[in-house]
């Protein structure tokens, strides 16, 4: 988030994926169980446990092949085509090969995955990138890297024309429509289990882009906010909403950071300077929106209440105890509770609008307290997700680019919404899963406050 004067509110495609999984797996942590050796017979579970990445990789090709060859002919009306080159997975013992006549060894593949159009193949690293997604984010993250590769497979052969974040984008859409076709065919040799969702949304926003890549450059794959956005879209709408990307158009909130110092922080204000802007903005926010979604209600603001503790305070009445939130509102004494040194861990790990969404939760649930609406529960809890995504685009006030906004912060609220899902031991908290909180985040961004209601 920036501040300015006015407003003081703060071709092969190739996935560059090692670094940035690596610097996300300290902010979203997934805890997979021990890792299942036994192979399979004709199916095998994709979700948050660990498999073979062998096993997984062979299943996924099968199903996806199975999936585009019935899909293709409905989409495109095109036969589908298998692969001249195949599927290809690379170690460091594996003997040089070709794209486009370039000679390429293992060190030049390592840490990514490609589609080559030329030469119609699919490579990834079999030795580092896939094991190391699995281990980290289930078994369904190889298998979403291999649709998305598959998915600009079916752009060749569908001979689709777009820049490359539209690209990029659309193979995400359609890796979300085959895991919607995986999941409910009865004969299809994958089977979605539970929290696979969650983790192929992780697994999605550790692929985009760095922040401050504008959605106009050449490689441009979109930010985490646009990919899980793409992905849901195609899980929810299936690939033939996902063939309109190009000529419909398609969400990027990308931008270039607009000034050097914008870029040396990152776009993120000082921790302290946050809190303080951003409480502000949800007072005046919130002044507005109960009358919005309460006709006769006003919104009496709560006051800040920072804490150097463990734990926050109890609450009189609260009836959500174990909660592990790092900021609360608490009805009976009408403040906002925060765990100061959490939270400002929580800022420097992601930044400044994972703060503003952490503070956004307690200002909804003052919101909905006031309003007369239920404040516990998961539909309540989604509810302000919805919230947090309403009061975020009303900070861009329509117009990104002249926004406070800075790069990234969209990414930012999101990755804190994924984070706060899970518990340390990888268990569900009840608040519900990342796929179905980020799909609420979504909402209010794209509809507003009252879609919310």
């Amino acid at each position: 988030m920036q501040t300015s004067n006015r407003r003081q509110l703060g071709a092969a495609s190739s996935l560059v994926l090692v670094a940035i999984v690596a610097a996300l797996i300290v902010v979203i942590i997934i805890v997979s169980p021990a890792r299942q050796d036994e192979p399979p017979t004709d199916r095998i579970e994709l979700g948050r446990p660990s498999a073979a990445v062998d096993d997984i990789t062979r299943t996924a090709q099968q199903s996806l092949i199975t999936y585009w060859t019935g899909e293709l002919p409905t989409t495109y009306q095109r036969t589908f085509i298998e692969l001249a080159g195949g599927f290809q997975p690379k170690t460091p013992e594996s003997e040089p090969f070709s794209c486009s006549g370039q000679r390429q060894t293992y060190q030049d593949l390592r840490g990514n995955a490609f589609y080559c159009p030329a030469d119609d193949f699919i490579a990834w690293d079999a030795a580092g990138l896939f094991p190391q997604l699995a281990n980290q984010f289930g078994s369904i993250a190889p298998a979403i890297v291999l649709a998305h590769e598959v998915g600009h497979a079916i752009q060749a052969r569908a001979a689709v024309q777009a820049r490359s974040v539209v690209i990029e984008l659309q193979a995400d859409c359609f890796a979300g429509s085959w895991i919607r076709f995986a999941e409910t065919s009865q004969d299809d040799p994958v089977v979605i289990t539970d929290g696979a969702l969650d983790s192929a949304v992780a697994t999605v926003l550790v692929l985009r882009d760095q922040p401050g890549t504008t959605a106009a450059a050449a490689q441009a794959h979109g930010l985490g906010f646009d990919r899980v956005n793409a992905f849901q879209t195609g899980y929810e709408q299936g690939a033939g909403r996902c063939a309109s990307f190009p000529s419909e158009g398609v969400v990027t909130t990308e931008l270039p950071f607009r000034t050097e110092a914008e870029a040396q922080s990152g776009g993120n204000l000082p921790f302290a300077q946050t809190v303080q802007v951003l409480s502000g903005n949800l007072d005046t926010f919130w002044a507005t929106a109960v009358r919005r979604i309460a006709a006769g209600r006003s919104f009496s603001s709560p006051t800040l209440r920072p804490v150097q503790a463990d734990r926050l305070p109890e609450c009189p009445g609260d009836q959500d105890p174990e909660d592990e939130r790092l900021v609360e509102y608490c009805a009976a004494t009408s403040t906002v509770d925060l765990l100061t040194t959490q939270l400002a861990a929580l800022h420097a790990r992601i930044g400044d609008l994972a703060t503003g969404a952490a503070l956004s939760d307690a200002w909804g649930q003052a919101a909905q307290a006031q309003a007369g609406l239920p404040t516990t529960g998961q539909r309540a809890g989604l509810q302000r997700d919805c919230f947090t995504g309403a009061w975020i685009a009303s900070l861009a006030a329509g117009d990104l680019a002249s926004s406070p906004l800075s790069p990234g912060d969209l990414d930012e609220a999101l990755t804190a919404i994924i984070a706060s899902t899970f518990t340390d031991d990888g268990r569900r908290m009840d608040r519900g899963g990342a796929f179905g909180r980020t799909k609420s985040l979504r909402t209010g961004v794209f509809e507003g406050l009252t879609a919310c209601i």
